[in-house]
């Protein structure tokens, strides 16, 4: 069974109970208010009767009940059920009736009940478990008692299993009972709820939820024992079930074809024997002879010698009839009068019963275009009785009825049942109820399974022959299902036999291995603690993600990196943790995953991209993704860091290793470098470059007199002043102390050009510069080299070599100027 929380199964249990009183509460109602909804649910279904309904508020009671004398109640309840339910299970054993049913609420509607407001006995028994059930609650100190009320439970949610593949098995068919003996689908649904109710009730108590009396392994053999039994048991029957709907169909097939071929037999005799008596008038011209019989009121020698020759040729009866149809002359008699007369076609011929079936068929007399009379024929039809009512091979019980309405009555023809006509009282009789051969002579034709005239459980194919004349092929249902009755018999002895032992067999062979199994569960739930342990207390987000890219499980580590709590991401797709341009391709990366496939995202360590706070603020994520196989789903498990702060700490030793710590300008290294690329750049494109070499006069003035501080801020200014005065592209670089480069890139032109960059910087450098000792002015020496993108590729070192050479020769010559070359 489902596993609840003690919260989730106490609420459980008072929504089934809520459920209970008000099913109850309402067949109660029903009854008493004369409301068939409220008993039968769907129309056609059996009814709950009255005292079932009061059965299942009492237990609706039991389980919504709190408080300190809840188990009294309960107690109290339980011997009042069983007392109820005992007696009635003793009138079905006895035959007897007690007075207990309530039979007079239940007179009102006729459902087919002969015993009204008797309960199955199943649903008796049923009952007599809830209240045993109840009162074995009241205290239970003893593992005999905890036991029982295991036991009674399963037995209890076993009938209502069987109760509803019963109602299907439709025992007052198999056996020929009443109604009454058929479980109501809703009285087998609420018997399944009861025992559910009542379980959710004792599963949440001390004594089954503690290790009293039970072990887990000794709860695991006792329910598993319990639900092989009860599962073995209901699919058994069921599969009787199923053996009786087969035959269903075919009975039901059998007793149309009957109804159809004695339909038609009948039409073809009449139809033959009424078109021979009309051609017999013609030949004679009987009707033109008969036609002075209606004026002068006795028959001539003509017409008495053409009757006679028609008597001799077979025909019982010749008449003459007004045209009321009333007898003004016969030649003829019969030898008992008629018991049984009906039109059976528009023409008016009838077929007519005295004793034996007769045919009678009518022409008309005209005169002056007027029918004034009748001439009439009757004769008897010898194989109607051989072959229309011969219903032997359906069996000792089959008949086949032809009746018509009489005064308030059906008059039947006699059949292998009945020698003579028949007559069905249809007064007096109480509720609903119809007889198959009403629905025939209303014009309707089916299969319907009800009680006959003698209330007795049939099925019957009924349809109409005429207007006022209808056929019912029937069989009673006890020797239509014998085959399955004896099945059923032989069989439900055995599954249930079958069962129990499996059952015994099961319980005896469960307990190695549900100790195993038990142990195996411990050292599991052990392991995957370790495991959720282990992954709540490491540094790195982890997260599992199955084939259709949702997340799994994720620990603290990644709902930090990602800003949420773990609630937000289980069972969220994990698009939502990376930037909108990237989840395509990521998602088809995982598909393909997912398929067998090896893409480039997967099994790639330290993989670096970009991630997705909960605030849809980006960052750099260092990425590593293991596929692995999950039983036949092959899923994936992400290990993952937030590197912003190693990304910072990166570029910042880059700085420090290219870059000039005071300045912020190019270093020596990266100066080098990037003079390397320019020259490989102008001798590709056959652009000019200049290079200067920059040294600073007055810089040690400034810093003896005013300090270290002032010289640095001096620096930093003059740095920031270079690389105003120069392009983007160009690279000013400090090589140390007060020494400076500068490449000028795609210099157009002449050295000329470059020699007005380096006066336009040697111009901004001895703009004054405000120190904390007041303004200051420095200069500086500059040597200029000029290299034309088509001449030899010099060194680095000689251009440089070059440049400083320049600058000295500056210096020398004066300083504060340019000198280039």
């Amino acid at each position: 069974m489902m596993k609840l929380g003690i919260d989730q199964s106490g609420t459980a249990a008072l929504l089934v109970g809520a459920a209970l009183l008000l099913m109850g509460s309402a067949t109660i109602f029903g009854w008493l208010l004369h409301v068939p909804a409220m008993v039968e649910i769907v129309h056609g279904l059996v009814p709950m009767v009255f005292n079932t309904g009061l059965g299942f508020a009492l237990t609706g009671v039991t389980l919504l009940v709190t408080g300190r004398n809840v188990r009294v109640v309960r107690a109290s309840i339980g011997v009042f059920l069983i007392c109820l339910c005992g007696l009635t299970f003793a009138e079905h054993i006895f035959d007897l009736s007690l007075g207990i049913d309530m039979a007079w609420t239940h007179q009102w509607y006729d459902y087919g009940n002969t015993r009204p407001g008797r309960m199955a006995p199943n649903t008796a028994l049923g009952f007599m478990l809830i209240g045993a059930i109840n009162v074995r609650l009241y205290k239970v100190d003893t593992r005999a008692a905890a036991y029982s009320i295991v036991i009674l439970t399963f037995c209890l949610l076993t009938i209502g299993l069987t109760g509803l593949v019963g109602y299907l098995l439709a025992p007052d068919l198999l056996f020929g009972w009443s109604r009454s003996a058929r479980m109501a689908v809703h009285t087998a649904s609420g018997m399944i709820a009861s025992a559910l109710g009542i379980w959710m009730g004792w599963s949440r108590s001390d004594w089954f939820s503690g290790a009293r009396f039970f072990t887990e392994a000794t709860k695991v053999r006792l329910l598993g024992t319990a639900i092989l039994i009860m599962v073995t048991t209901t699919v058994g029957l069921t599969g009787i079930v199923l053996m009786q709907k087969s035959l269903e169909k075919a009975i039901e097939g059998q007793l149309e074809a009957v109804l159809q071929s004695r339909r038609a037999l009948l039409v073809n005799l009449t139809q033959e024997i009424a078109q021979q008596a009309h051609t017999a008038m013609r030949l004679v011209d009987a009707g033109a002879l008969a036609a002075p019989v209606l004026s002068a009121r006795s028959p001539g020698p003509a017409f008495s010698a053409v009757a006679q020759r028609l008597l001799d040729e077979g025909y019982a009866q010749v008449a003459i009839e007004d045209s009321r149809r009333r007898v003004l002359h016969e030649i003829g008699g019969y030898v008992a009068p008629v018991q049984f007369q009906s039109p059976i076609d528009q023409a008016g011929t009838e077929l007519v019963w005295n004793g034996m079936p007769m045919l009678r068929a009518r022409q008309p007399i005209l005169k002056g275009g007027q029918t004034v009379g009748y001439l009439r024929l009757d004769r008897a039809v010898s194989a109607f009785n051989r072959t229309l009512f011969d219903v032997t091979r359906l069996g000792d019980t089959a008949e086949l009825a032809a009746c018509v309405h009489g005064d308030g009555a059906l008059v039947c023809l006699p059949n292998g049942k009945n020698a003579g006509v028949f007559r069905v009282d249809l007064r007096n009789r109480p509720g609903e109820r119809r007889l198959p051969m009403e629905y025939a002579l209303s014009g309707k034709s089916g299969i319907i399974y009800t009680l006959d005239y003698r209330n007795q459980s049939v099925v019957a194919a009924y349809g109409p022959v005429s207007d006022r004349f209808g056929f019912v092929a029937k069989q009673d249902t006890v020797q239509a299902y014998g085959v399955i009755r004896r099945a059923l018999e032989f069989g439900a002895p055995v599954i249930l036999f079958v069962s129990v032992l499996g059952g015994l067999a099961l319980y005896s062979q469960m307990d190695p291995l549900v100790t195993r199994m038990h142990q195996s569960e411990l050292d599991a739930e052990r392991a995957a603690a370790e495991t959720r342990n282990l992954m709540q207390a490491v540094g790195e987000g982890i997260m599992t993600v199955d084939s259709r890219g949702w997340i799994r499980s994720i620990n603290p580590a990644a709902c930090s990196i990602f800003s949420y709590e773990a609630h937000e991401l289980t069972d969220c797709s994990v698009a939502v943790l990376v930037p909108e341009e990237l989840r395509q391709s990521y998602g088809e990366s995982l598909a393909h995953a997912a398929a067998g496939d090896s893409p480039d995202l997967i099994g790639v360590t330290n993989l670096q991209l970009q991630g997705l706070r909960k605030d849809h603020s980006r960052f750099p994520l260092e990425l590593t993704i293991t596929a692995v196989r999950v039983g036949d789903e092959r899923c994936f498990v992400g290990a993952m860091r937030d590197i912003t702060e190693r990304q910072q700490m990166q570029r910042q030793l880059e700085q420090m290793a290219q870059y000039d710590s005071l300045t912020g300008l190019a270093n020596r290294n990266l100066f080098m470098n990037r003079l390397r690329l320019a020259l490989d750049r102008s001798q590709r494109s056959l652009h000019s470059l200049a290079l200067m070499f920059i040294d600073l006069d007055g810089f040690k003035r400034v810093n003896d007199t005013l300090g270290h501080h002032a010289g640095d801020v001096l620096l930093i200014e003059v740095a920031a002043r270079m690389s105003a005065a120069v392009r983007n592209t160009d690279t000013v670089a400090r090589l140390g102390g007060d020494e400076f480069m500068v490449v000028l890139e795609d210099v157009h032109g002449t050295i000329e050009q470059a020699t007005l960059v380096a006066h336009k910087i040697l111009a901004e450098i001895r703009r004054p510069i405000l120190l904390d000792g007041g303004p200051v002015v420095v200069g500086a020496s500059i040597g200029v080299v000029f290299h034309e993108g088509n001449a030899v590729l010099p060194s680095l070192d000689d251009l440089i070599s070059q440049a400083d050479a320049r600058m000295y020769a500056a210096k020398q010559s004066g300083k504060n100027r340019v000198l280039a070359h």
